[in-house]
């Protein structure tokens, strides 16, 4: 098997391959990253995938997973599927053939009709709730309107996949959510995918703030509607994400989304993976949010504990946190594991500090923020090692 974490700016995009002897490999699609990723990384990867097998026209992607519904993961499939689509309608051939989407749609994490949460978050009716196009000029309202917006992208790609006729979350289209009498499990050939997240706590929380703003909604209560942002922006990306552990020949990768530390110990515990309390011993974890120090958890470190981590983010918003990378130094200094960032750190710095400029109280400070420092001792050092740059490991 390759796990690949491909160059994806401030998002997530992996790209994973599992050979078979005398066929074509399998391949699975974790997110696209934000705007400019699929030209940039994904299309380049899938063509090079593509020349190396001539024969195989179009290209199998056998499953593509949308961890959750934020424009630094969604929008790259978005391109992805619009060039088929394209293709389609130029009556060309196609470039590739998705064949699953598991992806939990903004409609079925509220419980909605499909397009239902849609309608009810016209973009007009958003604008105007808020106070119209200015009321996004800071940096909370603006999150409020990517967020907003991500759902209208998710939205579109339900539609788009069906139009397609790409098969979404076989065998019966439910949420990809764990169910912890029963874990749902998805066989990808040898690998297998155990589903330890979303939680059912998670999705009921974010369900309840919606019926509070759709009680609201015909007061154009814009306070309840500045209200139901902040939960989005918290709850989709951290409470919702689709976690999975997957598994093959011996192996194991943790793949966590956007998701919050402890509730992926949660879900572990609750899919009796291991005890309450026990630890799990995986090959790779994908440190969720970017190893955002918000989402990256004491007990998820020492409950789950990793030969390779994977940190994809370019400095954007300060991730990787250094207090993520000094965390994990400090809950196993013993060192033997690999760190792998999907850019180098001194350009993580450069992007941190041109992205903190003028943003009050979240400027770059080096002493605080610089994670080429932290990088540069443990090479140093020798204990914990560091690849810099798009990841590739083979297992």
């Amino acid at each position: 098997m390759l796990f690949e974490a491909l160059p994806a700016r401030y998002g997530d995009c992996l790209f994973l391959t599992f050979p078979r002897p005398g066929d074509r490999p399998l391949r699975l699609l974790i997110d696209g990253g934000p705007a400019g990723v699929y030209v940039s990384s994904l299309k380049k990867r899938l063509d090079e995938e593509a020349k190396a097998f001539p024969a195989e026209k179009p290209l199998n992607l056998d499953a593509v997973m949308i961890s959750h519904i934020d424009e630094d993961h969604i929008l790259g499939v978005l391109d992805l599927f619009s060039a088929i689509q394209d293709a389609d309608q130029r009556k060309a051939p196609r470039p590739y053939q998705p064949k699953w989407l598991l992806h939990n749609s903004f409609d079925g994490l509220l419980g909605e009709g499909e397009g239902s949460a849609a309608r009810a978050l016209d973009a007009p009716t958003v604008l105007a709730g808020l106070g119209g196009e200015l009321a996004f000029a800071d940096a909370k309202s603006l999150t409020a309107r990517l967020v907003l917006q991500s759902y209208g992208q998710g939205s579109k790609l339900a539609s788009i996949a069906a139009a397609l006729r790409i098969t979404r979350n076989p065998p019966d289209q439910r949420l990809l959510t764990l169910d912890a009498k029963a874990p749902r499990v998805l066989q990808l050939g040898d690998a297998k995918l155990t589903v330890v997240g979303p939680l059912q706590s998670g999705i009921d929380n974010l369900r309840k703030e919606w019926a509070k703003w759709k009680a609201k909604q015909q007061k154009k209560d814009s306070a309840s509607l500045a209200a139901l942002t902040a939960s989005l922006d918290t709850s989709v990306p951290n409470l919702s994400s689709i976690v999975v552990l997957l598994e093959v020949n011996g192996k194991k990768l943790l793949l966590t989304g956007d998701a919050l530390g402890d509730q992926v110990v949660t879900g572990l515990e609750e899919a009796r993976i291991i005890e309450k309390g026990g630890v799990l011993d995986v090959d790779l974890l994908k440190l969720p949010h970017h190893a955002s120090i918000r989402n990256v958890t004491p007990k998820l470190l020492k409950q789950v504990r990793a030969k390779h981590y994977v940190a994809s983010g370019d400095g954007t918003y300060g991730n990787p946190d250094r207090a993520t990378l000094e965390l994990l130094e400090k809950i196993r200094p013993e060192g033997g594991y690999t760190v792998h960032l999907t850019y180098d750190a001194a350009s993580c710095d450069a992007t941190h500090e041109a992205w903190g400029r003028g943003r009050k109280g979240q400027e770059y400070v080096p002493a605080e923020h610089s994670i080429a420092e932290v990088v540069a001792r443990w090479k140093d050092k020798g204990k914990i090692a560091v690849e810099e740059g798009p990841v590739k490991i083979q297992f």
